[in-house]
């Protein structure tokens, strides 16, 4: 197993693309700190990793909040004395033409989608660097790659800045054995794209050359290589798995 007596961090656990990333690491042998505000659910995928047999820590804390986030890096060293493995998907937006949301939404997006990225790993980095190594996964967005025509500027804007980020930390924390990259999700399957009405899904997937929206498990795929020893020689790289979407049109 890929990950065997390593310990990750998952922020966003609790459903979509977190929790089949998390899922995917305890099946390859990592034990789980898993991060969300959604309560329920996170207890709901605690539960499942447990019965594969790996120990998880089940923290309920919003990344926009770095006294809550500092907390629960502190309780993942107090319980497994190390993170080797820092995945960051905690994200999401509603669709909403620019010009008729207020400036708090798209604060509260843009916070939920880049700060919480930054708070993350800037509480994270430091045990890491201690340790020798380790291994940092953003989860971005195609949306930040060539921009979203579907009410999403805020959040592409965030998004081009989780990518911009990852490469600019790559450079800086090469030196220390940590490797940070960066995947950008096209059209997947989640609460999110659920969010959208049936015409603009319709669009989505017409704009798709694979024609199909993704599947969580895809992007878990791309975030496993990218956190295994088999990616040792890839770090500020931002990974699109879109069917082909960041193509343009």
């Amino acid at each position: 197993m890929r990950f065997e007596k390593k310990i990750a961090v998952v922020t966003g656990a609790a459903g979509g693309i977190g929790k089949a990333i998390a899922l995917s690491l305890a099946k390859e042998g990592a034990d789980l700190v898993l991060n969300d505000i959604a309560a329920d659910s996170l207890t709901v995928a605690a539960d499942q990793i447990t019965a594969m047999g790996r120990t998880v820590l089940a923290i309920r804390a919003s990344v926009t909040n770095s006294k809550e986030i500092k907390q629960m890096v502190k309780s993942a060293l107090d319980a497994f004395g190390a993170i080797d493995i820092l995945v960051n998907v905690a994200g999401g937006s509603k669709a909403s033409p620019f010009h008729k949301t207020p400036d708090r939404y798209w604060n509260r997006v843009i916070d939920l989608n880049l700060k919480g990225t930054l708070i993350c790993c800037h509480e994270v980095i430091g045990p890491m660097i201690e340790r020798g190594g380790g291994n940092v996964v953003n989860i971005a967005s195609t949306a930040g790659m060539i921009g979203s025509a579907t009410g999403l500027s805020a959040y592409s804007a965030a998004k081009a800045g989780v990518i911009g980020f990852t490469k600019s930390l790559a450079k800086e924390l090469a030196p220390y054995g940590i490797r940070v990259n960066c995947v950008s999700p096209g059209p997947i399957e989640t609460p999110l794209m659920q969010l959208l009405s049936p015409e603009i899904q319709r669009k989505v997937v017409a704009d798709t050359y694979l024609k199909r929206l993704g599947k969580p498990e895809e992007i878990a795929n791309m975030a496993l290589f990218l956190a295994s020893d088999e990616a040792n020689f890839i770090t500020g790289q931002n990974c699109a798995v879109c069917g082909g979407r960041s193509l343009g049109w």
